[in-house]
């Protein structure tokens, strides 16, 4: 699962990593930078995309995002 801010809003964290240390030590071909959490889940399944659906359900079901001010992409692999 990654969870990330929504474009249209403010990512603080982004913005003083861009601010206070990339562009203050001459890294200036940067342009933006948005922080994210990678949650990694090993999900018994029988096939990829009943592992995302199953995903999608915790997701959901436990909040672990906000959806109003974030979004979440699963992806998988088998």
């Amino acid at each position: 699962m990654l969870i990330s801010p929504k474009p249209e809003l403010r990512n603080p964290e982004g913005e003083t990593i861009l601010q206070d240390l990339l562009l203050r030590n001459n890294f200036d071909y940067v342009t933006s930078v948005s922080v994210s959490k990678v949650i990694q889940l090993i999900v018994k399944a029988d096939d990829l995309d009943d592992a995302k659906n199953k995903a999608a359900i915790i997701c959901d079901e436990l909040r672990l995002y906000n959806p109003l001010v974030s979004s979440c992409t699963i992806r998988g692999t088998e």
